[in-house]
């Protein structure tokens, strides 16, 4: 349930009633932004992940030093699954007017908006209730307005918020986000996002299975497939990594992520065994390691790498269960699998029921939010594929980095400033 627990950039919002603040000055005197996804309703026993659009006038960059983002509503088995914040910089930004302080369903806000919507920047996220986060000194993360109608210029956001309600009651969440300006004169370069999310592709786990096909590598220069996959594309030149984290789901029990050298020799950078909690490297709890920032130039990588457990004997989490399609055969079918039938990549994942055996209640001959499949009335034990709902499962690499110098490497201090 952890995506984003510590990537990028996040902080406290204040208590506003109203969607966004009002337009800022220029970006040397920059105030905070401060935003709020409105106020939703989560039903019983589920999940819910919906996207919003807030459009701010501006015509200056803003460089973001920080963020602090406040999840409400958080208790007993009502948790907040994540919240993403991302810059939209396409070219169509008028066609979100309809969606201004609209609360829509959505999962990942790919189907949300104009065709390029997912032509953004994610600029912050958070999982636990209350995150807070600034980035290194010399660092900030740029927002960049994009034209709106008549040439005017803004900056359009896109709030994306999934709970998940594990109790018999409706709930409601809400969530207050705060972006702070960087001080001027102090940012020396600005900070990237890594989202590599190749390994999901590669994610299925028949049941009582345990497997770690959920692999692949982040290298700058290399085959850039992330962009075109609903990841961040990979730079072309090096990089100076300065985080990276974890995401998986409830059935994912182990993350590594290692370096990789010119000669194919691998050492390990960061382990995760708790989803729900993966920390991060560097360490928050310690003094910065020797090898930070992390310099990773084309011919080297971060290769990563997920175990899934779909309810092994050694598993505490039971297995996936899902609508049955084909008689005999356990639902569920990766990007891949998809991707070969030339169906919608991300949307192979079972069915989602509770109890195994006959039950046409939970699994009925079809389900409009199934259009191309039919059910047997059976539920049973699926494939864990990747999915967007808390139990299907991902294995994504979160982390940031900032472009490296040709004469000062990854040392900050002799650069110019560029705001």
């Amino acid at each position: 349930m952890a995506i984003f627990r510590r990537i990028l950039l996040v902080v406290v919002a204040a208590a506003l009633g109203v969607l966004a603040a009002p337009a800022m000055a220029s970006a040397g005197h920059a105030k905070s932004i401060n935003l709020k996804f409105p106020r939703f309703s989560v039903p019983p026993r589920s999940d819910r992940e919906v996207c919003t659009f807030v459009k701010l006038p501006r015509s200056e960059p803003f460089d973001a030093a920080g963020t602090l983002i406040v999840n409400h509503g958080n208790k007993k088995d009502f948790t907040s699954h994540h919240f993403l914040l991302y810059a939209y910089t396409g070219t169509r930004l008028d066609e979100f007017a309809a969606l201004q302080g609209v609360i829509k369903d959505s999962k990942g806000c790919i189907d949300f908006g104009p065709t390029d919507t997912t032509t953004r920047v994610l600029i912050g996220g958070s999982q636990s209730e209350r995150s807070l986060q600034m980035a290194p000194p010399g660092l900030a993360t740029q927002i960049l307005p994009t034209v709106a109608g008549a040439n005017k210029k803004a900056f359009g956001l896109i709030l994306n918020s999934h709970w998940i309600n594990g109790t018999d009651e409706t709930q409601h969440a809400s969530v207050k986000i705060k972006i702070m300006p960087a001080k001027p004169h102090t940012v020396k370069r600005y900070l990237t996002p890594i989202f590599e999310v190749v390994a999901n592709g590669f994610l299925k786990v028949p049941p009582h299975q345990v497997s770690t096909l959920a692999n692949w590598s982040w290298a700058p220069g290399g085959v850039d497939l992330g962009g075109s996959t609903g990841g961040v594309p990979v730079p072309r030149g090096a990089a100076c990594v300065t985080q990276v984290t974890a995401h998986m789901h409830k059935r994912g029990k182990k993350f590594t992520v290692n370096f990789v050298d010119h000669d194919g020799s691998q050492t390990p950078l960061f382990e995760a065994t708790d989803y729900s909690d993966p920390g991060q490297w560097p360490r928050t709890d310690q003094p910065l390691p020797a090898n930070w920032p992390l310099l990773v130039s084309p011919g080297q990588a971060l290769a990563y790498e997920c175990t899934h457990d779909n309810g092994s004997d050694a598993s505490t989490v039971p297995v996936k269960l899902g609508c049955e399609e084909t008689p005999g055969e356990a639902p569920g079918r990766s990007i891949l699998d998809q991707f070969a039938a030339r169906k919608n990549i991300t949307g192979g994942a079972a069915k989602r029921c509770t109890q195994a055996g006959p039950d046409a209640a939970e699994c009925p001959a079809s389900d409009p939010a199934f259009p191309d499949r039919t059910f047997t009335g059976n539920c049973v034990e699926a494939n864990l594929v990747f999915g967007f709902t808390s139990d299907d499962d991902m294995c994504i690499l979160p982390g940031a980095y900032y472009d490296w110098d040709p004469v000062n490497g990854c040392d900050l201090g002799p650069l110019p400033v560029i705001n």
